[in-house]
């Protein structure tokens, strides 16, 4: 082969080589392209799909969050509830015991205005002996009834000052009528039965007797 012919084959090698070049570098471009596409596409539905199952999932969220808080809420009511019950009915409970408390103060204060007001015979010397039990009954039914006294205190319960005040029929109820001319209509002058306050509420008001001129 000469080298004129030599050249031309060459020649036309180097020319089918760049020609290939081209063509696969233009392949791989157009296929590239498609591929970054395809996948953008593909990258683009994934996320929609993330995006909606992301909402489904709040609002999911969202109900049970509402749910709970809505249960938090009912429970805490009923809670509140059963401790206000509760606290309700262990003041009426504790209330009963009082006023069983008071119908003590009350026997026990009667016993000591009796034995108070005995009045001794004129022959003492020979009745020495009964008038020896009457003070020791005094002595006893003095010590019960402060005991009794220091019980109610225990509760906060207290005696009502009536005696020269007006009558004051939230905590007063007056049961007779007095008729004292240098005495203000209204003014109470008498204490029939003692009455109590508890804390800051009437527990038993008094019974007293009232001037009316």
């Amino acid at each position: 082969m000469d080298e004129s012919n030599k050249e031309k084959l060459i020649e036309q090698f180097r020319s089918y080589l760049e020609t290939n070049d081209v063509d696969e570098n233009n392949e791989s471009q157009t296929t590239d392209l498609f591929s970054l596409f395809t996948e953008l596409a593909a990258l683009r539905n994934e996320v929609k799909l993330e995006s909606r199952q992301v909402k489904v999932a709040l609002e999911i969220f969202k109900e049970t969050f509402d749910t709970v808080q809505s249960t938090h809420e009912q429970l805490t009511s009923q809670v509140e509830q059963c401790r206000t019950e509760k606290n309700i009915e262990k003041r009426e409970l504790t209330r009963n015991l009082l006023f069983a408390f008071l119908d003590i103060y009350d026997r026990l204060e009667a016993g000591m205005s009796a034995l108070n007001n005995y009045t001794p015979p004129l022959f003492g010397y020979f009745y020495k002996r009964e008038i020896n039990l009457i003070l020791g009954l005094q002595k006893g039914q003095a010590m019960t009834l402060r005991r009794v006294i220091q019980i109610l205190a225990r509760y906060r319960v207290r005696p009502l000052e009536v005696l020269e005040k007006p009558l004051d029929p939230h905590c007063m109820r007056a049961v007779e009528v007095d008729s004292q001319q240098d005495i203000k209509n209204g003014i109470v002058t008498g204490e029939l039965r003692k009455g109590f306050m508890w804390e800051d509420d009437v527990l038993r008001p008094a019974e007293v007797k009232v001037n009316k001129r």
